[in-house]
């Protein structure tokens, strides 16, 4: 208790020593940055973009020298697509997986050099789920990846299964049928994330019904349906919750952020999830829950020169009256062996409750600004920026 004590007095004098930004852009939608294993956020042509849900459709961001600008003129096409989205983009091409309770859409962008902006490459993919009764839930969330032979893969949620879809990018229909990599039945508020690696792509979900966390691999050269073993990550204690996130490094080396069901005051919220290459996993708590402060809804964001991984995270104050404030902190650990066991200070603080801290897919690269965006429930959207140095 007396290290949840001192984490506590960090936090606090770290939150109320923090100015309150301006927004950086807004958006007519409550928590546009939302959700939890998403990347909304990319750097190509030498400038960050984000790709957010508007009113009727999605849209998408430039930042430029006077500020975020939207991109009015793909405006005409993103219309009536979801927007809940997360993205996965290279230099020349962003493409997403876009979110509704009974919708998936896939969307492509590529950069046309002479007009200077993003137009659509090819149309969109939807695929609608079969009607739900009243009381399901539907989609959560859903995301996307790219495995080295150049096919599409995305994974979701839906009626207590994770199912993965995947395309070769040759034919605009030619994607294959759902799959559920999941053996037994998930809780219904459980989510997955694919992710690529270097020769294979994987898909992690929380399963709280079995209280354990899963992997499952499929390698790139193999055929869609041909799938490896579960692994399990982590079994008992309250290990599983429905949050995840991650990062590769260039050895391959899988980084989790994940959050338990732990709960407890004194004991570690957030759990580091890392698989080595040859397939070992280490999983390390971290952010201890006080009496004031709950750690929710974790990301990690690797840096590949200098090496470094960096934990960002909401922190609701549960001292502050209603409606609960929360704030982004955050925490930088040299690879390959960091150190989570540190104090998160404050990264944004909009005296409100700024949640969905949101970073790129890719790793951060040396020569760039390295940002992050986080929202709140008026539709504003902040940003803040990460020092290379982690100070």
């Amino acid at each position: 208790m007396r290290r949840a004590t001192a984490l506590a007095g960090v936090l606090l004098a770290a939150w109320c020593g923090l100015a309150a930004p301006a927004p950086a852009f807004h958006v007519d939608v409550p928590n546009p940055t939302k959700d939890k294993p998403q990347s909304k956020i990319w750097f190509a042509q030498g400038t960050w973009w984000a790709w957010m849900p508007v009113r009727g459709g999605s849209s998408i961001w430039r930042r430029t020298g006077t500020g975020w600008q939207r991109q009015t003129a793909l405006d005409a096409v993103l219309a009536g697509l979801p927007g809940q989205a997360d993205v996965w983009a290279d230099e020349s091409t962003a493409r997403a997986v876009l979110v509704e309770p009974e919708r998936l859409t896939v969307v492509g962008l590529r950069w046309d050099r002479e007009a200077g902006r993003y137009r659509m490459d090819g149309r969109p993919t939807d695929f609608r789920m079969p009607p739900r009764s009243p009381k399901e839930k539907g989609i959560e969330t859903a995301t996307i990846t790219r495995d080295t032979q150049g096919r599409w893969w995305i994974a979701y949620d839906w009626r207590e299964d994770m199912w993965v879809r995947s395309w070769s990018g040759k034919d605009g229909d030619d994607w294959s049928a759902p799959l559920a990599v999941n053996r037994t039945k998930a809780e219904e508020d459980d989510i997955c994330s694919v992710v690529a690696l270097p020769d294979r792509v994987g898909v992690i979900w929380s399963d709280q019904r079995a209280d354990a966390v899963y992997f499952r691999w499929h390698m790139d050269a193999a055929p869609p349906e041909s799938w490896g073993p579960t692994e399990t990550v982590d079994h008992g204690g309250l290990t599983a919750d429905d949050h995840v996130h991650t990062a590769v490094a260039p050895d391959g080396t899988l980084y989790v952020a994940t959050k338990n069901s732990v709960d407890t005051v004194g004991r570690p919220q957030l759990v580091l999830r890392t698989r080595d290459p040859l397939g070992k996993w280490t999983n390390t708590g971290y952010a201890v829950r006080t009496e004031i402060y709950q750690p929710s809804r974790p990301i990690v964001l690797l840096a590949d020169s200098p090496a470094r991984l960096f934990l960002l995270h909401s922190m609701y104050r549960m001292d502050h009256p209603v409606p609960e404030q929360s704030t982004i902190v955050w925490q930088a650990a040299s690879l390959p062996h960091p150190d989570v066991a540190g104090a998160a200070p404050a990264l944004l603080d909009a005296g409100s409750r700024l949640n969905d801290v949101t970073g790129p897919k890719a790793n951060l690269r040396a020569g760039q600004v390295w940002i992050v965006l986080a929202s709140d429930h008026k539709g504003d959207v902040y940003e803040a920026h990460l020092n290379s140095d982690g100070r």
